[in-house]
Order: structure tokens, then C-alpha cells, then sequence
């Protein structure tokens, strides 16, 4: 009887534990969520102006992170006036060797790089072109938080 109640309790055990696994840790409230290994095939990142007039272009943002570096992981990085793709436009590009000063982060659209798909975006400014913008957290190196991009949120 004791060897059954043991097994049941075991096999709970390894239900909760696999269901853990496969939705991922619960993240406490404001902590940046981390990408998702989705395997799907990488975002295509344009540069082609969006739709302007698109209003969830303008998100609010402030200047809450300090970090500066040179924290593009990527060339061509589009830096948009929204944390939206292709909807809002490209006012410039990142480059790996360009300077970046974090603001803060926030929600926005899916992009997936590698088969994992990000879904948070940086306000940031280029220092080397002196262009201010959202960009997906894909294309920005890793924090100490072991997330991409901004520590924090606006």
C-alpha cells in the first residue's frame, strides 16, 4: 500500500516537473522574460519604411538603464520607431561596432532569430549615429540577467 501512495505521489512528481519544463519558469512580475525556443525559421528584418501613420508606433519610454556599449549582435539592425516589424519604420541601422546607450524595455512583436523567438524590444540610442529606437531584444547581446537587451522596463 505504502510502495503504491509512493509511486502515485512519484508520478505526480514527474507530471508537474515535465509540465515545468516544456512552459518554461514562471517569471516574477516585471522580470524581462526570456526567448522561447520555438524552432521556427528567423524573422525577416527589413528596413523598408513601415506604415507612418501606424499609431501603436509610439510607445512611452524612458531613460531608466545606464548601460552603454557596444551591445548590437548583429550588422544592418534595424532601430524602428515602435517595437513593431514591418509596421513601423526604420529611422536607421546598428551596426556591431556602433555604440549603444539602453533605456528601457518593453512588449512587443515576435521575431525569431536562431529558432528562438524574442518578444521583448529596447528603446535605445545609437550613440555612433546619434538615431533613437526600438529594437527587438534578437538582435542585442546578452545582460547579466541572461536576457538580450535592457534591464529595464519602462
Amino acid at each position: 500500500m505504502k510502495i503504491a501512495s509512493v509511486a502515485g505521489a512519484t508520478g505526480l512528481l514527474l507530471a508537474a516537473a515535465t509540465s515545468m519544463i516544456m512552459a518554461g519558469p514562471a517569471n516574477a512580475a516585471g522580470e524581462k522574460p526570456l526567448g522561447e525556443y520555438t524552432g521556427l525559421p528567423d524573422t525577416v528584418e527589413t528596413t523598408a519604411p513601415g506604415d507612418v501613420s501606424a499609431m501603436h508606433c509610439g510607445h512611452a519610454h524612458s531613460n531608466r538603464d545606464t548601460r552603454t556599449g557596444n551591445f548590437f549582435d548583429a550588422n544592418a539592425v534595424a532601430i524602428r520607431r515602435g517595437p513593431h516589424t514591418p509596421e513601423c519604420a526604420a529611422d536607421g541601422q546598428g551596426q556591431l561596432s556602433h555604440r549603444v546607450d539602453y533605456h528601457c524595455w518593453t512588449n512587443g512583436d515576435a521575431v525569431t532569430r536562431g529558432g528562438v523567438t524574442y518578444r521583448t524590444w529596447s528603446y535605445l540610442r545609437d550613440v555612433t549615429t546619434g538615431v533613437s529606437g526600438w529594437v527587438s531584444d534578437a538582435y542585442l547581446d546578452r545582460n547579466p540577467a541572461s536576457s538580450r537587451g535592457s534591464t529595464s522596463p519602462c
